[in-house]
């Protein structure tokens, strides 16, 4: 792990900041929107080449920076408050997977993403398909990967998928590269603009696998839950972000003379929202130590695979829960869609589904309790 001190990693966060409050701002991010690029492909390039953010969780070894999740996530954070339109959540837990496997194959990848920052998706990681989406077999020296994911975020733009898949002797995690024969993706519309989804059928798709031989699908839950840990570090910057721009504007908005933000009931309702947004911070953060500790190899008082999908749901509903009251506290502008109220509320909405809905995750969390 990387051993930046709390002050570099804060002067990295104000780098990250600036860069995205001259190159991501509301203008851009909806002129992405509607654009047939997926994602924002000159922000990106500038993320990796300039301050090198896209290889924050490379491994040294591989030529990144070796953060681990918790320091990477208060970078994570700056580009979820923007909704900054680029896939470097899934790249950065794509590149701390990566890093855990540490086979030939992991590494030559991660050393791909630090040099060409190529775009990730991640597929076959929710836990709230129980189905085994992709199965993949053994062809000669490699592998084929047949099967079908849904909803895939950045699938269509993406270079390389990174997926788990059931092999018959266990679960492992598959780098297959999406120009490759029996690779077919199919657009499809989102609620959320700024994160566009894939369809991705898989029909013998040559594959590496980057899991080690016998890691018991060790590589494969990591995975899956530095997804849910990156959704709930998005969503809680999200929230906070969202209430943020919520008393800015209370601040301003006069009504019979005085701010809307000195009246009693609104004061409430921001106190309530602040509290919320603070819970789930510390959620998240706890949900990044947790990963910090698996990636280590060491013992955490709580293993990821419970704290993991907790803190995605409890961020996700604090999310939507901001969001949507911010509408409401923009009065009539709120409803526009000029307004930027409306990205976060969909952004929110479509969070909580992504990779299993809370209810899904705390119905799968009480069966684990056995409650």
């Amino acid at each position: 792990m990387s051993e930046m001190s709390t002050e570099e990693i804060e002067e990295m966060r104000g780098v990250v900041a600036a860069l995205l409050a001259e190159h991501a701002s509301s203008a851009r991010v909806r002129e992405v929107m509607w654009s047939t690029t997926s994602y924002d492909v000159s922000l990106w390039r500038r993320l990796a080449d300039e301050i090198g953010l896209v290889a924050a969780t490379v491994p040294e070894r591989c030529g990144g920076l070796g953060m681990a999740p918790s320091q990477a996530a208060v970078l994570l954070g700056e580009a979820a408050r923007r909704l900054a339109p680029v896939p470097l959540a899934e790249t950065l837990v794509a590149a701390s997977v990566l890093g855990a496997c540490g086979t030939e194959a992991a590494d030559a990848l991660a050393e791909r993403i630090a040099v060409a920052a190529p775009v990730i998706a991640i597929g076959g990681a929710d836990p709230a398909i129980p189905a085994v989406a992709v199965t993949a077999d053994a062809d000669g020296s490699g592998w084929r990967a047949t099967g079908r994911l849904g909803a895939v975020p950045f699938g269509a733009a993406a270079e390389v998928l990174l997926v788990t898949a059931e092999t018959g002797s266990g679960t492992g995690v598959f780098a297959i590269e999406t120009d490759a024969d029996g690779v077919a993706r199919t657009a499809r519309t989102g609620l959320d603009a700024t994160r566009p989804l894939a369809d991705i059928e898989l029909a013998g798709a040559a594959a590496r696998c980057v899991s080690a031989e016998g890691d018991e699908g060790r590589a494969a839950g990591l995975l899956a839950g530095l997804v849910l840990v990156a959704q709930a570090i998005e969503a809680a910057a999200g929230a906070a972000a969202a209430l943020d721009m919520t008393v800015e504007y209370l601040k301003v908005r006069q009504q019979f003379g005085r701010p809307i933000g000195s009246f009693q009931a609104l004061k409430h309702r921001c106190a309530d929202h602040a509290v919320t947004v603070a819970g789930a911070r510390s959620t998240a953060r706890h949900a990044a130590l947790a990963a910090d500790a698996e990636l280590s190899g060491g013992a955490g008082d709580e293993p990821l695979a419970v704290l993991a999908p907790l803190a995605k749901a409890v961020c996700a509903d604090a999310y939507f829960a901001v969001a949507a009251d911010a509408i409401q506290l923009h009065g009539g502008i709120g409803f526009t869609f000029e307004h930027d109220a409306h990205l976060y509320l969909k952004r929110a909405k479509a969070t909580q589904h992504l990779y299993g809905h809370p209810a899904v995750l705390r119905r799968q969390l009480a069966a684990a309790a056995g409650l």
